[in-house]
Order: structure tokens, then sequence, then C-alpha cells
């Protein structure tokens, strides 16, 4: 049979525990400080960083719906570590009113025991009396206290075991809040049961559970090992919390007939080797829900608590109760591993919270990568609408010089054209700058502050179109002129000079000879006629087709240039004020996730 002791045995032993925890806490609490100083200046700074971000990404800005969802991710995050902070600081507060003690928190379903169990370990009895009370020895009255209480119908009232110094037992929902008695070295903490009808009660209890130093969990010995409550035995047990697991009601009614033929009932303990079936059970099961090392680790025990009451002055019944194998595991902890336990609590409760902090982190990284690939995936759609907007920009520039040069034809003949193209120029350049601005902005939908001012100033940088000069074509035509000569007057005037001087000297026959000669004579004294040639411009038309189509290609292929550079432009501003962003974030989680690593690591090598 196992070792076993009563009640006032282990009580006993847990005297001899004040005092000698102080020292333990220690260490403990230095870990607390330099955890809570990480924890801190982590907040403090990402809280920081972005407030700037908030402040630096104007409303228009194509990102400040991402940022402002990236932002109140992060935000929310550090609500939810604000409240486990505050949960963990109400444990630990609970536990610092208790720090001379052993603290054992009952666990366990609703109805499996637990308020029974804590009114015997108070009382010596499970339902005790006024009388009973009465006739404890003054320094063995435990004290009675209760914390926070929920709203649940039919539970206990407000600090109603510290009114009755007792647990209440039997109702649905008896317990409802966190309640408990201390006695020399001992604090018990009775709470709402586990898969509760109401869950604010199974909150509460989860909120404290992990506080405890040691862990009683109570099933039933009707139904054990059921599969919820091996998960509650496996979460406990990743706490690295210390377990013991009661099969409460292990005993039976029987009844009976007295000497004077009347029926009795009489509490037997259910057989031992049915009490055996049921722990060798639940260790199997044990140990598929949290291994086999885990589960070897785990003590189980049956218990009657009533059976231990009505069998108080009896040393076998008393024991064969299960009672006394429940004490004397406790006293021998007490005696042990008490202080160990003590110190390890916190220390544990600790650690298990720095790890889920560096898992609370995963939601910044998660936020982080989430702002960069949709920056990037923005940027990609921008890239395929480039090219309808430039399209489009070039459509509406033709249009617009079309109707210019349109103008211009008509007014082509009043002259003054140079004037005329000068003026269009800088008409075409305003429209220009324009149309880019228009179909850029358009792209992003709205734009950020102070990108208009920074896309002029980049387009009056870059060396507008300019008009080739005006210029009318014209051709030199010939225009041929004949002159006549004095050949032939010569040679009439010769006749007839030579005509009359031959009449003179020899009749009519010298006057023919002498015409011939003179006439010859004059001939030959005169020049033949002559074709002369008049050079005249004539205008055959102007330049002013080719300035338009030279204003078109132009125009359209710095809109092309102009838009696609100003669009990786503020692309690449963006990517620098989120990669300042990120870059931040990220060196910053670096920094307390490395001051975790290595807190982790000093509060592993302390457990050791």
């Amino acid at each position: 049979m196992n070792h076993s002791i009563n009640r006032q045995g282990l009580l006993a032993s847990f005297q001899q525990l004040q005092g000698q925890f102080d020292q333990s806490l220690r260490t403990a609490k230095d870990y607390e400080r330099q955890f809570e100083l990480l924890r801190k200046q982590f907040l403090g700074n990402v809280e920081v960083l972005l407030n700037q971000a908030r402040k630096r990404v104007p409303k228009t800005s194509p990102i400040h719906a991402q940022v402002v969802a990236f932002i109140e991710t992060m935000q929310e995050t550090q609500v939810e570590w604000d409240d486990k902070v505050t949960g963990r600081d109400k444990g630990v507060a609970f536990r610092a009113g208790f720090e001379d003690s052993l603290l054992v928190f009952v666990n366990g379903k609703v109805k499996s025991g637990k308020s029974s169990l804590g009114n015997y370990m108070a009382w010596g009895d499970t339902d005790p009396t006024l009388e009973h009370k009465r006739d404890v020895p003054r320094e063995l009255v435990p004290a009675y206290f209760s914390t926070d209480r929920t709203e649940v119908r039919g539970g206990d009232v407000d600090k109603e075991a510290e009114l009755k110094r007792e647990f209440r037992v039997g109702a649905t929902e008896a317990t409802s809040s966190i309640q408990g008695f201390s006695l020399p070295g001992l604090t018990w903490v009775d709470s709402p049961g586990m898969h509760s009808l109401n869950q604010d009660n199974e909150a509460l209890a989860r909120s404290y559970v992990e506080h405890a130093d040691l862990i009683l969990y109570t099933m039933k010995s009707d139904a054990p090992g059921r599969d919820s409550d091996m998960k509650e035995v496996q979460s406990l047990v990743g706490k690295n919390k210390d377990v013991l697991l009661l099969l409460t009601g292990s005993d039976d009614i029987e009844t009976d007939v007295d000497a004077d033929g009347a029926l009795v009932h009489k509490v037997v303990m259910k057989d031992p080797q049915r009490r055996a079936g049921q722990r060798d059970y639940v260790r199997g099961v044990l140990e598929e829900a949290c291994g086999h090392a885990a589960a070897s680790a785990i003590r189980i025990v049956s218990i009657s608590a009533r059976h231990a009451q009505r069998h108080a002055d009896d040393p076998d019944e008393f024991a064969d109760s299960g009672m006394g194998e429940l004490c004397a595991i406790l006293e021998r902890i007490a005696r042990e591993d008490a202080v160990r336990i003590k110190r390890q609590t916190p220390i544990n409760n600790l650690l298990t919270f720095v790890r889920a902090c560096q898992a609370g982190l995963q939601p910044y990284d998660s936020q982080l990568e989430a702002l960069r690939t949709e920056l990037v995936q923005m940027r990609e759609r921008s890239g395929k609408q480039l090219n309808v907007i430039v399209h489009k920009a070039h459509a509406e520039l033709q249009a617009f010089v079309d109707a210019r040069f349109d103008q211009l034809e008509e007014l082509r003949a009043q002259g003054g054209m140079d004037a005329q193209l000068g003026d269009l120029q800088q008409a075409l350049n305003t429209q220009f700058r324009e149309i880019a601005r228009k179909n850029l902005a358009g792209m992003f939908e709205e734009i950020m502050d102070g990108f208009a001012s920074a896309i002029e100033q980049s387009y009056a940088s870059s060396g507008m179109m300019s008009l080739p000069d005006f210029e009318v074509e014209k051709v030199t035509e010939k225009i041929p002129r004949v002159q006549s000569g004095t050949r032939t007057r010569n040679s009439m005037l010769g006749g007839l000079i030579g005509g009359g001087i031959g009449l003179f000297l020899g009749g009519p026959a010298g006057a023919a000879l002498g015409a011939s000669i003179g006439g010859g004579l004059g001939g030959a004294t005169g020049d033949s006629a002559s074709t002369r040639y008049d050079e005249i411009e004539l205008a055959v038309g102007d330049n002013l087709q080719q300035i338009r189509l030279a204003a078109l290609r132009s125009g359209q292929e710095q809109l092309d240039t102009q838009i696609r550079a100003s669009a990786a432009a503020l692309w690449d501003a963006l990517d620098k004020e989120v990669d300042a962003l990120s870059g931040a974030l990220s060196a910053e989680l670096h920094r307390f996730g490395a001051g975790l690593g290595q807190l982790e690591q000093q509060i592993e090598k302390e457990l050791k």
C-alpha cells in the first residue's frame, strides 16, 4: 500500500515552509523586471514609428489606405499584448499575496468534486457544520478569501466563501469566482469548473491557473480520461506545470439491512481492481495526449473525501480512501520540492509568456510583408495601366494639335506666321504638361501632396519641344525676251544708198549694181536679232504640314518619356517611404526578438 499520512500531518509539514520562499523568489523578480523593461521599450519605440508614419504619409498618397491598415493592425496587436499583460499582472499580484505558501490550484470540469475536496482540506469535512468549525483549533482555522467573480446566474454570491468559511457544493454552477483559503504554508484555490455552462467562468479559471505552484486536476471516476479532460491536462503540461490527477468519487453507495431490519446506506470504496483499471486507462490516454515522458511524471490517485471523513479514526479505511496517499504526496512536495516549485513557478510562467511574446511578433512580420507585397502589386497594376494612359495622352495631344493647326491653315494667308507659331508653341507646351499631369494623376486616382509641383519641375528641366521655323517654299522662273538686230536695217540702208550712187554714175544699170553692193556692205556692218531671259520668284507652298507632324511626333515621344519617368519617380519615392517605415520596424522587431531570446536562454539555464 502507498505511504499514507493524515490531514493533520500534512498541515504540520506545510507550517514549516513559512519563511523559506522569500529568497527563492528574488531571481524570478529580477527576470520579471528585465522582461518588462524590454517590452516597454519595444512598444514605446513602435508607437513612435507608427505615429511618424501616420503623419508622413498624407491622405492623398496612393498607399495611405495600406499604411493606415498596417498601423491599425500594429496597434491592435499592442492592445492584445496589453490585455495579456494586464491579465498576467493580475495573476502576479494575486500570487504576491501568497508568497509565503505553496499555491495549490484545484482545476477540473464542473461538478467533478473540487469544492467538496477543498472543504475537506480546510476542515476535514466535505460539508462542515458550524459546530465542527468551532471545534477546530485556532491555529488551524483556514482564512478564506475571494478575488475575481463572474455574474453567472446560480453561482456563488460575492464573497460567499469568506462569509460562510466554506465552498458551496451541489449546485450546477457552484463556483463562479476565484476563492480559496490559507493555512500556514498552504494556499488552496477553488476555481470555476472547466467546460462550464458559462464561458466567463471558464475564462476566469484559465486566467489564474497558470499562476499556481501545483495543480490538482479532478475528474469523476465514473467517466475518467475523457478527451476534453486530456486536452486540458495537455495544456497544463505544456506550461511546465506540476500536475496531479485525482479520480474523485471513487466510492459506491451500498444498501444493507441493519439488525432491526431497516435499510441502511453505506459508503464503500470501489474495489481495488476497478480503481486500478481506471487509473491504467487514464494513464494510457494521458500518454497518447502528452507523450510517455510527460505522462510518467504525473501521479494519478483515486480518492473519496467522503469516505475519508467518515473513517478519519480508522487508519486502514482512511488509507483506502486515497486521501492518505494524496496527503502523503503533498507532504513530500512540501518537504522536498516546495521551495523548488515555488521558485520555478513564476520563472516558468515568465518563460511561457516570453515565448508567447515571441510568437506575438509574427503579426508584425506578417503585416510588414503584406505592406511590401501590396506595394509591389500596386506597382505591377499601374505598369499595366501605363500603356493605356500613354495611348490616351497621345490621342488628347493629337486632338489639340489638329485643332490648332487647322486654325493656322485658315490664318496662313494673312501672314505673320512666325508670331502665330510662337504662340502655338507656348500653348502646346502648356497643354503638353496638363495632359501628362492629368493622365498620370488619373492612374493613381489620388496623387500624393507635392507631386504636381514636382512633375512641373521635371518637365521644365526636360527641354520642351521646339517647333521648326515657318518657311515659305519658293521657285525661280526665267521669262524669255527676243531683241531685234541691226543687220537688216543696215542692209536696207546700204541698198538705198548704193542704188542712188549707181544711178547717178551709171544710169539704171549702175543703180541695180550699186544697190546690191550697198546692201551687202550695210548688212555686214549690222548684227542679227537675240533672245534674253528675265528671272522671277514664285511662291508654290510652305512647310506648315511638316511643322504639324514634327509637333505631334515630338510631343507624343516626350509624353511617353515624361509619363513613364514620372511614374517611376513616384514609385521610387513610395518605395523609399515604405522601406523607411518597414526598415525601422524590422530593426526594432529584431532588437526586441534578440532581447527576448537572450532572456529565454537565461531563464532556461536557471531552470536546469
